[in-house]
């Protein structure tokens, strides 16, 4: 069982159950008996409460969307194999680690790496990608269906619920799509984050 809140909330009342059925089965009752079962009780009362706050506080992801595209793997035939190998390896790593569901990098106006369930459709940069280039820092779309720009990636994949835009340099980004609202980590946009600065310095040393 995972540590989180709903774990903490059973656990909590397991330990109460007990510490009722104990008092019952006692049949003489001391003051200090009495003491230690208010104190048991109280114990397990404050498990259960933390475990509400963290499930409270626990970011809730969305069912899984139905998505509607092509499996794609589709690659720029005219980049070093160095280049492919790297970003085919790093596409399948993220597609199968992570809850991503479509992966696209493009690089200069050209869409150098389409993988996983994506539109047909040529897509085009909008204002959100722009943006994540220009400013160098990585853009968490968590929900697309509250985004007033998600028309932008329509052409990407259609009604994806959640995206990840990560910068490589100022030409250059991933565009990760994930199966569900809020689906993405932490860990996973570092681990992102991260392979961006990677596929960088191998675009520097193959001048793309």
């Amino acid at each position: 069982m995972g540590f989180n809140g709903k774990s903490l909330i059973i656990i909590g009342a397991i330990l109460f159950i007990f510490q009722i059925a104990n008092f019952f089965s006692i049949e003489t009752i001391t003051p200090e008996l009495e003491r230690a079962q208010v104190l048991a009780a109280i114990a397990s009362l404050i498990i259960i409460l933390i475990g509400f706050l963290f499930k409270q506080f626990e970011p809730l992801a969305g069912e899984k969307a139905d998505l509607k595209g092509e499996n794609n793997f589709l690659f720029d035939k005219t980049i070093p194999d160095e280049v492919i190998d790297e970003l085919a390896w790093g596409s399948e790593a993220i597609l199968t680690s992570t809850a991503a569901a479509a992966i696209l990098i493009h690089n200069d106006g050209v869409n150098i790496l389409i993988r996983g369930i994506t539109s047909s459709n040529e897509f085009n940069p909008g204002e959100t990608c722009l943006r994540s280039i220009k400013d160098m820092k990585l853009i968490s779309l968590a929900n697309t269906k509250f985004y007033p720009g998600k028309d932008e990636f329509l052409n990407f994949c259609p009604d994806i619920p959640s995206i990840l835009i990560v910068p490589i340099n100022n030409k250059a980004f991933i565009l990760v799509g994930g199966w569900s609202a809020k689906c993405f980590t932490k860990s996973d946009e570092k681990w992102i984050n991260n392979w961006s600065k990677k596929i960088n310095n191998i675009f520097l040393n193959n001048n793309i």
